[in-house]
């Protein structure tokens, strides 16, 4: 089974304390989807990629624009860990899939199975996971590294539930971490 990492939208916009998402919904929880993205991101040793958002102004609402290029909201936040390796992408809509360089990179590497994390769960994680499943990929979702803001916390849970019935695997890292330690 040929896997990749995906981390998405590891960007100052959602998971900054002074990001634009962040100030207006709290990270309280995005925090701690950052640290485990972190531990996982250091112990896995996978191939990952980092898609991240690169968005026009008002794109998807009026007054609400985020991860604009030149930005200190468009950065990588500078406390994620980036393994060695890592492929960088961008992306213009939710879904990573939106970008062809992504799509181009999954068949170059053969990849079966995307193991995703990252930002926020009911826009670019959800559309990037049906989209996948869609193009017949297998998906897992490490639901201890996805986040979205504390005041919608509720959100989280539909999407997890929708994206199971889809055909997704939910599971915590350290679980996939510990399989994956069994295998090797």
């Amino acid at each position: 089974m040929k896997y990749i990492l995906v981390i998405i939208d590891p960007q100052n916009d959602f998971t900054h304390i002074n990001g634009h998402y962040a100030t207006r919904h709290g990270i309280k929880q995005i925090s701690e989807a950052k640290s485990k993205i972190n531990l996982l991101a250091a112990l896995a040793e996978i191939d990952t990629v980092i898609v991240r958002a690169d968005y026009k102004p008002d794109q998807f609402e009026d007054g609400v624009s985020m991860s604009i290029p030149g930005t200190f909201g468009h950065e990588i936040d500078a406390e994620i860990v980036i393994p060695k390796n890592t492929i960088v992408l961008t992306k213009r809509e939710h879904s990573c899939f939106s970008s062809n360089d992504f799509q181009n990179l999954l068949a170059e590497l053969e990849i079966e199975t995307l193991l995703i994390c990252g930002f926020l769960a009911e826009y670019c994680i959800k559309q990037t996971a049906l989209d996948a499943l869609n193009k017949g990929y297998r998906v897992i979702l490490f639901k201890d590294c996805i986040g979205t803001g504390d005041d919608v916390q509720h959100r989280i849970r539909t999407v997890f539930a929708e994206l199971a019935q889809q055909g997704c695997t939910i599971l915590n890292a350290t679980d996939f971490l510990k399989v994956k330690q069994g295998i090797n």
